[in-house]
């Protein structure tokens, strides 16, 4: 009898919201957690979602390849760049112990506890992570009464390889949203000396240690006269467009081959590329960073299908009728149209030539703008990051039924090769970091 009495007391307190022992040290801790965790501060794309019948509870939906209480941990990274301090893997070494370990918060340099914790990687797993800047990532693994740091051998150095990036898939353009240089980092910027000042002129790609692709119309002249490469100069890794950081690497323009059949005459830009080869003074190409890589020029014969979802970057302006360019590295993400709705839709067969593919936000809401031309649409294929498109030309900015037009790469695979192999290189690898 008095087993059933304190259970319909239970139950009663429970359904009329009463205070109860049970449930209200729940409460407090939520309560006092309440101004700090307002927001979930997800990384990597993901979103915060509250729970329905409990305000105070917040947790972060990832996206698919990431998790963690932040979505801060990268599911399908099997290598790591550099010597690895951005590295947010899964990869962990037989006796590997967990940052959250007593021991290893009361013996160790680098905890969960730590206030930067979550910036360093460290949080309730055993992967192995490389807080202090050593040459690659490590783990605590105990040695009789003591913990030590252990070089792990699970995870392997990532080759030199093209489209791939150091630091979060999708993290203005028009529409877009600000970008880490590292989610994009074969973006490069060109600019132009005018008057003793170097202005901003167009985006491109690097995709080669010596080479950016870019458009032909950056350099167009209806004269006819060769632009002067001396007045350029390219910048990748750069993050600010007035501002410069330790991470950017500053080139002079070697050489610049534009497209020989380009013209605007059709009210497009047909045949809209041009290859930059870069250099320093002391005849240095690019150095493979976070910061700094290739990206995949696509088969000759790939044809992505329609809505396939791309992305856009560049430092262009955020309306059409902004007076200056967006201060920081924006980007955005499109869907491919098919031809035939841009030629027949969108267009006409005119302006719109098959040395063209056309994207745009189903909202019409994000798209290309001024200063944006001849950087990237990069589309993933095969687990990397592809330069499908070039951007070049379109009816205003993120307006509706106008979508962006870019040049088709896959159509100029051939020209991109043999101009590059015409041209003697002193080196076609990324040489090493001093």
């Amino acid at each position: 009898m008095k087993l059933l009495i304190l259970l319909t007391i239970t139950l009663g307190t429970l359904v009329t919201g009463l205070d109860s022992v049970y449930i209200r040290p729940y409460y407090k801790i939520s309560l006092k957690h309440r101004s700090q965790h307002r927001e979930c501060h997800c990384l990597n794309g993901g979103t915060c979602v509250t729970y329905q019948f409990f305000s105070q509870m917040k947790r972060c939906l990832c996206p698919e390849g990431y998790s963690g209480l932040r979505c801060e941990i990268d599911t399908d990274s099997i290598c790591y760049s550099g010597n690895g301090e951005n590295y947010r893997g899964m990869a962990a070494d037989p006796g590997c112990l967990y940052w959250d370990l007593p021991s290893v918060i009361r013996r160790g340099d680098y905890h969960v506890d730590l206030k930067n914790a979550l910036q360093l990687g460290l949080g309730k797993h055993n992967y192995c992570r490389n807080p202090n800047g050593r040459s690659r990532p490590w783990c605590y693994t105990k040695r009789e009464y003591s913990i030590r740091e252990t070089p792990c051998s699970t995870i392997k150095k990532c080759g030199h390889t093209c489209g791939q990036r150091s630091f979060s898939k999708y993290f203005k353009i028009v529409g877009g949203s600000q970008a880490e240089v590292e989610t994009q980092p074969w973006i490069a910027g060109i600019f132009q000396n005018i008057q003793g000042t170097d202005q901003f002129l167009c985006g491109g790609s690097l995709i080669d240690p010596c080479w950016v692709l870019t458009a032909a119309h950056c350099f167009y002249d209806p004269t006819k006269k060769q632009p002067n490469k001396s007045v350029y100069k390219v910048f990748l890794g750069k993050s600010i467009l007035n501002a410069t950081d330790k991470h950017e690497q500053e080139f002079m323009v070697d050489e610049i081959i534009s497209h020989p059949d380009f013209t605007d005459y059709t009210g497009g830009n047909d045949n809209d590329i041009a290859l930059v080869r870069i250099r320093t003074a002391s005849g240095q190409c690019a150095v493979e960073s976070n910061y700094v890589r290739t990206v995949c020029l696509p088969e000759k014969n790939l044809i992505l299908y329609e809505n396939t979802r791309c992305e856009i970057a560049g430092y262009g302006k955020q309306k059409s009728y902004d007076i200056y360019y967006a201060q920081r590295l924006m980007s955005a993400t499109v869907n491919l149209i098919s031809q035939k709705d841009c030629k027949d839709k969108y267009y006409d067969s005119i302006r719109v030539t098959d040395n063209m593919v056309c994207a745009g936000d189903p909202a019409w809401e994000a798209d290309a703008c001024k200063g944006d031309s001849g950087g990237p649409m990069v589309c993933e294929h095969n687990g990397r990051m592809m330069l499908y498109g070039i951007v070049s030309w379109g009816d205003g900015c993120a307006k509706e039924n106008k979508p962006g037009v870019y040049t088709r790469v896959t159509r100029y695979l051939n020209w991109i090769d043999s101009n590059m192999n015409a041209v003697v290189t002193k080196s076609r690898s990324f040489p090493e970091p001093k």
